[in-house]
């Protein structure tokens, strides 16, 4: 289905958000805890109390003739375990992780993509309802030293999925060509007895929907036309629908939807200048690949180790230079000198020698702590109270100063410094230190 490809980039950003989050190491907490967005959960788990939905609900006008056709993408990720065993000589046991030839092995769970594709054609039939189902599996790897020795196993398995796809598309009063389209997902799979982590092993994972229609139009569910506005109100439940394509032929119709349970808008896009997943959907890419080169070795092996996709980023990163990272900060750096030039030049923020703060001096290689108080995002909660060091000093066109500075236990700071980037703060965020202090 070619027509749902300018849709696939962002699709696969909301797929896999959440599913290996940086460091990209199966130790890190945070993915520990996985498998949190477009959660469809076992009808049965559901009803237990849990506050999971069993079922995810889409609602979107399309404006179209009776023989139009809606091609329909039901796209998740089954999880499959990946238990790793170690040979005692007579039976195989259960381990966290066992090393093969330097190489190491974890035991951790995996995402397998899954599509479901449905054709609705409404000169047939207005509705229609299409199994959701995929089989048990489970599929064994042998583990060999360089001597051939067994030294263990790699054990994947899946547990068995079923459900329901759902589709309705009815007509709007007082309007023969509009029509409300509803696209129901229901999972009425077994629970696997066990906490949540157990329960996942039948639910569907960051499910999403890809709409495409042929000989005809959707609207908009943000902003719609005018003569479509209070005409039929949409439920959408767990996923909401937004328009792909391009904004500047019509900003309120297109022939291509996402519903996805990611908060997007309209005619969302994956930024250029990206060159590979990071699983985080709305990343700064540069800033992820600086902190990549920022892990120590231990942490790059574990993240080989932990999943393929994160053996892909840490391996992507590394072979990052001047240009591939002038390239993601929008700026593509020809040459060494532009690479060690002042990145503000271009922002035409006029250096300035210094300024000072409650009377003491700060200029280019003070140390300063960081106090920041306009919380102008999430690295601020971070920031707070860190020791930095002063790059340079600027002042914008309304000649309010701001001071430059890298962050002096960052490990990548020297990245940072090399390539230019500096955190800037308000002179009031700044607490000037004396010469060689250190803070922790």
């Amino acid at each position: 289905m070619t027509h749902f490809a300018p849709a696939l980039d962002v699709a696969n950003a909301v797929l896999y958000e959440g599913y290996i989050l940086y460091p990209y190491t199966a130790s890190a907490r945070k993915n520990r805890i996985r498998w949190q967005f477009g959660v469809i959960v076992p009808e049965a788990y559901a009803k237990s109390g849990t506050g999971e939905p069993a079922e995810a609900q889409t609602e979107i006008l399309v404006e179209c003739a009776a023989e139009a056709q809606i091609d329909v993408l039901v796209r998740f990720l089954q999880v499959e375990a990946r238990n790793v065993e170690a040979w005692n000589g007579s039976v195989f046991q259960p381990v966290d992780s066992l090393v093969v030839d330097g190489r190491p092995h974890l035991t951790f769970d995996e995402g397998v993509e899954r599509e479901v594709p449905v054709t609705l054609r409404l000169a047939n039939a207005p509705n229609l309802s299409v199994p959701l189902a995929f089989g048990a599996e489970q599929n064994v790897e042998l583990l060999h030293g360089p001597d051939e020795t067994l030294l263990g196993r790699i054990v994947r398995r899946r547990w068995p999925l079923h459900g329901m796809i759902a589709l309705e598309c009815e007509h709007v009063s007082g309007r023969p060509l509009l029509r409300k389209l509803r696209v129901r997902i229901q999972n009425h799979s077994q629970v696997v007895a066990g906490e949540r982590s157990s329960a996942l092993r039948t639910s569907l994972v960051s499910t999403h929907t890809l709409l495409y229609v042929r000989g005809g139009r959707f609207l908009s569910a943000l902003d719609p036309p005018p003569y479509a506005e209070g005409s039929a109100p949409l439920v959408n439940r767990h996923t909401w629908p937004v328009l792909v394509g391009n904004e500047n032929e019509d900003a309120q119709r297109s022939a291509l939807v996402l519903s996805s349970p990611i908060i997007l808008y309209d005619f969302p896009a994956v930024a250029p200048q990206s060159e590979g997943d990071t699983f985080d959907a709305t990343e700064v890419d540069e800033l992820m690949m600086l902190s990549v080169l920022s892990l120590s070795d231990e942490e790059r092996d574990e993240a080989r180790a932990t999943d393929p996709r994160a053996r892909a980023i840490v391996e992507r990163a590394e072979r990052f230079g001047p240009e591939e990272l002038g390239r993601l900060h929008g700026t593509l750096l020809q040459s060494k000198h532009a690479a060690q030039s002042d990145p503000f030049a271009a922002l035409d923020l006029p250096g300035m020698d210094c300024v000072f703060v409650d009377g003491a001096k700060v200029a280019k290689g003070s140390q300063v702590r960081l106090h920041p108080k306009r919380r102008a995002d999430a690295w601020d909660l971070f920031l707070d109270g860190k020791v930095a060091t002063v790059r340079a000093i600027h002042q914008d066109v309304e000649d309010l100063m701001y001071v430059a500075v890298t962050v002096d236990d960052d490990p990548a700071s020297d990245l940072h410094e090399w390539y230019g980037r500096s955190f800037l703060f308000y002179p009031d965020e700044v607490e000037p230190l004396p010469s060689g202090a250190t803070g922790h």
